[in-house]
């Protein structure tokens, strides 16, 4: 159940996906968008066509935009991601509301935005002391509950690690079919087998002088040396998605599936066969699989061999994503689910040397960070290859995917709905974007990027950032320019109502 049985590329790719993604881009350079050359009655169509149709949302995490063909990267290999967008809308500019992963999958679930955290308590139900980590309770509206009282059959397949903790204990059970995935750091309630000195050293960056031996070890605890591709966590993540597939298919009912993939996550443990595009290296030799303390560490303490080595796993790691991702999309197709839609994203990005920094820091926000993979497929491809500035964020799932198949969209969700992009209209005004990051606060207009640390209440430093003439991020204008500081200070304030900044 869930093995592909096609004969497969290099990458892990159906030669046949990659054969029907390539035409489909072809035809989607031939034509600017479906929506472009269709008449509006076909397109009223088109869209009452996708009503009661299934919905995928593949979340991704710690995914840059600039390791995805489509956004412009060339630091990895993505036909299945660069194939998609050619199908479907890629948002370019995604901006989730909330970070990084627990707050946005809460907010692709229940379509709410959760600045400025008011009510959250540190530790809720297992999960990390960091703002806005908490759990989704019974009172609490996801689209998959709506969709469940549609007759929906439900799904959710993941390794995340916080999403098996008591804190979604209630939302896993409202889901008709939970698939749990264990192996990922760190571990909850799991046997882990012994690791020899020797493996261990082959993992440890030297210049850290053990100081990410204990996540190391745990991983490589619960991941043995001889695994083959399809015992690696992303393969066991996508194979349970595609047996959630083969059970839907066979019971021909309406479905929404969430696949919620925690890698590209570090640590950064690919199959050798992948890292073999980016990297030589042989058999049993070096692997710096995470070579800084969760969630970041200092660039600059890493040799040039050890960084470099790391950039490779990472994009490895991207790649074979990406083709897992291109064996559950074609297995949908060969299952004659194509009445379906779809949405992948990511819910931030990870530094990989950049601003000094290797992992993620809160306390340094920039583009690394912030740019992420978007894309939203409809189940005619409607708006095929359209491409989108639009601010989206994570809550806009929700009322999306709902407003798509024709259910209703509960008042708290109060997420934009893209559908109107994909057929070249605007969607709700958004000409200013926040975020928060624990106590990171963000804002922007496309042009500049605002950041700010909020302690008790109050700003205590700014930076302001002008994307445009200073793309890597490294000059801050925040004192010559008091009045985009007021401007976006105001911004941050409306998006924190009437209590102001949380005290955190």
């Amino acid at each position: 159940m869930g093995d592909d049985g096609d004969r497969l590329d290099g990458d892990g790719l159906t030669r046949r996906r990659l054969l029907g993604t390539a035409a489909a881009a072809g035809a989607a350079a031939a034509l600017p968008s479906v929506a472009a050359d269709a008449a509006s009655g076909q397109l009223i169509d088109a869209f009452a066509a996708a009503e009661d149709a299934n919905v995928v949302v593949v979340v991704i995490d710690s995914l840059r935009s600039d390791h995805v063909g489509a956004y412009g990267g060339r630091r990895a290999h993505t036909p299945t991601l660069d194939a998609l967008a050619g199908e479907g809308l890629t948002i370019t500019r995604a901006r989730h509301e909330t970070m990084p992963t627990v707050p946005v999958r809460k907010q692709i679930l229940t379509g709410q935005r959760l600045f400025p955290f008011r009510g959250w308590k540190p530790g809720r139900g297992g999960l990390p002391k960091v703002p806005g980590f908490e759990g989704i309770g019974r009172g609490e509206t996801t689209f998959l509950d709506v969709l469940d009282r549609r007759g929906y059959l439900t799904g959710y397949v993941t390794d995340n690690p916080h999403l098996l903790r008591p804190a979604f204990a209630s939302f896993r059970r409202r889901v008709d079919a939970v698939t749990l995935v264990h192996g990922q750091v760190p571990g909850y309630r799991q046997k882990r087998r012994p690791v020899s000195n020797a493996r261990l050293r082959r993992h440890l960056a030297p210049e850290l002088r053990g100081g990410d031996r204990g996540r190391v070890r745990e991983h490589l605890g619960y991941n043995g040396a001889s695994r083959r591709e399809q015992d690696y966590l992303t393969a066991r993540v996508f194979r349970g998605g595609m047996d959630f597939l083969e059970r839907a298919a066979f019971r021909r009912q309406p479905f929404a599936l969430v696949v919620d993939c925690f890698d590209v996550h570090e640590p950064w443990d690919p199959p050798d066969s992948y890292l073999a595009r980016y990297a030589r290296i042989k058999r049993g030799g070096y692997r710096p699989i995470m070579p800084f303390g969760t969630p970041a560490g200092r660039a600059g303490d890493l040799s040039k061999r050890t960084l470099k080595l790391a950039q490779a796993l990472y994009a490895a790691e991207v790649t074979f994503l990406d083709a897992w991702l291109g064996r559950f999309l074609t297995r949908l197709d060969d299952l004659g689910l194509s009445n379906t839609w779809v949405v992948v994203v990511s819910d931030h990005g990870v530094f990989l040397g950049e601003h000094g920094w290797i992992g993620k820091q809160a306390g340094a926000m920039h583009g690394e960070l912030l740019d992420v993979p978007f894309i939203v497929r409809h189940p005619a491809h409607v708006g095929a290859g359209r491409r989108s500035g639009y601010f989206a964020s994570a809550h806009d799932v929700a009322p999306t995917v709902l407003r798509g198949v024709g259910a209703p969209v509960p008042k708290a969700m109060d997420g934009a709905d893209l559908g109107p992009l994909l057929r070249g209209r605007p969607a709700r005004r958004r000409p200013v974007w926040t975020s928060a990051w624990s106590s990171t606060l963000m804002a922007g207009d496309g042009r500049w990027l605002y950041t700010a640390e909020n302690d008790s209440r109050r700003i205590v430093t700014e930076g302001l950032y002008d994307t445009r003439r200073d793309p890597r991020e490294y000059r801050n204008l925040a004192r010559r320019r008091p009045d985009l500081v007021r401007k976006f200070r105001g911004e941050l304030a409306k998006a924190a109502g009437k209590g102001g900044f949380p005290r955190l």
